[in-house]
């Protein structure tokens, strides 16, 4: 890797574009160069947030509980950059009444519409997901069919 700060900044800025989103341990930018995905960038040490989403795509992408979540695309070596699917903002009547046990926090803009194509069809799928799963219960709860009403909240 180059050690010149000057392609290192290049680099991020030609990947990263306009903050998107912010939350307690990460930035997220819209991308240039990937405008379909968004880049979770986390700074500070310690939540490993990105490591979590990643690891919890890895266990449900071929799994039918994938419907519930953004995919992951890529993870850098040391987790603190994570590329994600980008989805859209839901509108109120695309909020399910119930949701899955293994997903806690029911904050709006925690969750989006995604705009990946069907494999099977070649067409938008439109499915409501989560994009900000990094404190989910997956791990603890396992993949369960199980739904609980959800309490939607907004900031």
């Amino acid at each position: 890797m180059s050690e010149n700060t000057f392609v290192q900044r290049d680099l991020f800025h030609m990947l990263c574009d306009q903050v998107i989103g912010r939350g307690i341990s990460r930035v997220v930018y819209s991308s240039k160069v990937l405008p379909d995905c968004v880049v979770k960038v986390e700074d500070g040490a310690g939540s490993f947030q990105n490591v979590i989403e990643w690891e919890t795509w890895q266990r449900v992408s071929d799994t039918p509980f994938s419907r519930w979540f953004a995919a992951c695309r890529w993870i850098s070596p040391s987790g603190s950059v994570l590329v994600m699917e980008r989805t859209r903002p839901a509108t109120p009547s695309e909020f399910p009444e119930k949701m899955p046990v293994f997903l806690t926090d029911f904050k709006r803009t925690n969750y989006g519409v995604s705009m990946a194509t069907d494999p099977k069809t070649g067409k938008s799928a439109e499915t409501f997901v989560c994009h900000d799963y990094g404190t989910s219960l997956l791990f603890e709860h396992g993949m369960s069919k199980r739904l609980r009403k959800a309490e939607w909240w907004d900031v």
